[in-house]
């Protein structure tokens, strides 16, 4: 009978793959100073595609665990709202790249661009703010309301008989406020490091992701405020 093979660390996390998945593309002439600034953006960027696979796995979790277990979906986006947390001083971290080393790698980064990432796309459509169909996850917190025999409107008059409805409304509406946070804190690295510049990708650049900025995700969670 063969003995299970052994999980270990590096093995389980697929560290040789992980750490092997950096190759800077600028010449090795601009010094090493460039190529670690260089290695320092894509490693950025590779842990925002990380966190964003788990938002999306959560986000799936939390739709498919309502209308039935609301408890349950509250630890998925509450754990949702932590990662966005992160991701706005992940964001942060762009501060530390000089611009100098910057601007000396851009060049050769052709025309690939934060815009081309299929993960923040489908951020944004899990939470309504792309395309012209609406939240999954908010459609499925509707439902759960309703089958509650409430209203929104209830729900914030009556939080306490409304229970982990209310905590669950008021954690989607974390997470609206958090992503509007760090498309904010986007805007701001990008204008620090390449001002009035086009992005990459052919985007205007700033006033592209300025565009972010102009809606909220969830706006039912916003609007019934003026409402109680």
């Amino acid at each position: 009978m063969s003995q299970p093979s052994t999980v270990t660390y590096p093995s389980y996390l697929q560290l040789e793959r992980i750490l092997d998945a950096q190759a800077p593309v600028s010449p090795s002439s601009l010094g090493d100073s460039v190529h670690a600034s260089e290695q320092f953006f894509i490693i950025v960027h590779q842990a925002f595609e990380l966190w964003f696979k788990q938002v999306l796995t959560d986000l799936d979790c939390a739709c498919s665990a309502l209308p039935g277990d609301p408890e349950l979906a509250l630890d998925h986006v509450q754990r949702v709202a932590a990662i966005l947390r992160l991701l706005i001083q992940q964001m942060v971290l762009f501060d530390h790249l000089a611009l100098r080393s910057f601007l000396a790698f851009r060049p050769y980064l052709g025309t690939a661009s934060g815009s081309e990432s299929r993960q923040w796309r489908a951020v944004q459509k899990a939470l309504g703010l792309r395309g012209q169909s609406s939240s999954p996850v908010y459609e499925a917190l509707a439902r759960t309301i309703d089958g509650a025999g409430l209203t929104l409107l209830d729900v914030y008059r009556e939080p306490s008989r409304a229970g982990v409805v209310y905590r669950l409304a008021e954690a989607l509406a974390d997470i609206s406020n958090l992503f509007w946070q760090l498309t904010a804190a986007h805007v701001q690295v990008a204008e620090r490091a390449i001002g009035d510049r086009p992005g990459t990708g052919g985007t205007s650049g700033v006033p592209y992701l300025r565009e972010g900025l102009e809606v909220k995700a969830f706006p039912e969670l916003w609007k019934v405020r003026s409402q109680l």
